[in-house]
């Protein structure tokens, strides 16, 4: 990957423990082919070691080797061991600040909205407590208007996760997600490298002062 996307070295591994990692995950919408301009938004935003898990199904809409050039991060598909020996989904969680979903398809927030953990990017999203969560749906307008959807929305809302919503199912620009994300992730200080200990998740029934970002119920 070279000077574009440092590996998970011991010393990105003590970056990511001493500053907090921004884990992105990625899933299968057209809306996957932004990713990394995404990356590079939050960077701007907010700049920190910043780490990609594309899905399977992400990975037929953008090339891992894209987003790891135009975001210079790792980019991960498959679980595996990590730096501490833990399984991956572990060491992430374990140093993670805060994880975003961009974007989330239909099928992501259905898996995500029934618990299930099926490969690196769910069990990584169920591992992800105590830290702000956003999840950035896109999908076929009809699809995102569906009640199945919109239930499934809803109660990972209840679990605690915030939404960025989509306009007619779109996604909105990058910089207006990575605007949005950060705005969220540092409305608490996070100490970095202690996932679900002593400090809070940003909660489904909080109004955050950002009005982008709608944890209560869905206006539409």
């Amino acid at each position: 990957m070279g000077e574009f996307a440092p590996s998970l070295s011991p010393a990105f591994a003590e970056r990511a423990l001493r500053e907090g990692l921004t884990v992105v995950i990625g899933s299968g919408s057209v809306a996957a082919g932004n990713l990394g301009g995404l990356v590079c938004e939050l960077g701007r935003a907010q700049p920190g070691p910043t780490l990609v898990i594309l899905t399977e199904a992400a990975a037929r809409f953008v090339m891992p080797t894209t987003v790891q050039h135009l975001g210079r991060c790792p980019v991960l598909r498959e679980e595996t061991t990590g730096p501490t020996l833990d399984p991956l989904h572990v060491w992430l969680t374990d140093v993670a600040s805060r994880l975003l979903v961009y974007p989330a398809s239909a099928g992501f927030l259905a898996r995500a909205a029934a618990g299930m953990a099926t490969d690196l990017a769910s069990t990584t999203l169920l591992c992800a407590t105590g830290i702000p969560i956003v999840m950035v749906p896109s999908m076929h307008p009809r699809m995102w208007a569906n009640c199945l959807v919109q239930q499934n929305v809803q109660r990972l809302r209840q679990a605690g996760i915030g939404f960025l919503n989509p306009t007619d199912g779109m996604a909105p620009p990058v910089e207006e997600v990575a605007s949005a994300f950060c705005d969220v992730s540092t409305e608490r200080e996070i100490p970095a490298g202690r996932q679900g200990h002593g400090h809070n998740a940003y909660r489904g029934d909080e109004r955050h002062p950002d009005h982008r970002i709608r944890p209560d119920k869905h206006s539409g």
